[in-house]
């Protein structure tokens, strides 16, 4: 009788920590499986506008992005609002999946991946699917200085820049940029959004995505990249 009490004991035990136990109608012992909760963006919605969060649980943030310490200059901590008292809003990830939504359904704007095109390769992380890359170099400053030209360019062809011919540049039908880099401690899009101030491009049109790639991995979002 022991022996048998012992047997009983040892299987329950077995049985226990293999997922626990579950008695039927017949009284048969089954296997309780606990299912795996979905990621999703926000309550009930999975997708938006081709973008999505890692399923896997246990999934980590890019190696890119691992490094906690870079050295500032040129790597340092940006404000809240680097463009003060110009008030160029700061805005989420929520933010930024919201207009890639609303320019699918032909909204007057534009997402910006405002790095170096190395930056956009599957080895550094990739970028946002359906931002456009336009590096910073092509609109800081020295840019401007350098070939003023190849800048025009960019704002009348793809910002909706109007060019009178008059020497004074027309922004009433201007897209709305939404600018992001690497994140908090990433200089490059503030760069680009700086220089557009300067040239007159109007505030209430420009977007500061703070947080960049590095917030977007360390969500589990998706990322697009050769």
């Amino acid at each position: 009788m022991k022996m048998k009490l012992l047997f009983i004991a040892t299987t329950a035990l077995f049985l226990t920590a293999c997922g626990g136990i579950t008695e039927t109608k017949k009284s048969s012992v089954v296997e309780v499986k606990k299912a795996g909760k979905p990621v999703g963006i926000v309550k009930d919605v999975m997708k938006v506008a081709g973008i999505y969060r890692n399923q896997d649980g246990k999934n980590t943030i890019h190696p890119a992005f691992a490094k906690t310490s870079r050295p500032c200059p040129p790597f340092c901590i940006q404000p809240q609002n680097p463009f003060a008292p110009e008030p160029v809003d700061t805005v989420t990830e929520l933010d930024i999946i919201h207009a890639l939504r609303d320019i699918a359904n032909g909204a007057n704007a534009m997402v910006i991946d405002a790095r170096t095109s190395i930056w956009t390769t599957a080895k550094k992380g990739g970028t946002i699917k359906g931002a456009v890359n336009i590096s910073f170099k092509k609109l800081n400053s020295k840019a401007v200085a350098k070939d003023p030209d190849a800048v025009m360019d960019i704002l009348i062809k793809q910002f909706g820049v109007i060019d009178n011919g008059s020497g004074v540049l027309n922004f009433s039908k201007v897209k709305t940029l939404y600018l992001f880099c690497n994140g908090l401690w990433c200089g490059q899009s503030p760069a680009a959004i700086k220089s557009l101030l300067a040239l007159g491009y109007p505030a209430s049109k420009l977007k500061y995505y703070r947080e960049g790639m590095n917030s977007w991995h360390s969500l589990g979002l998706s990322t697009v990249g050769k």
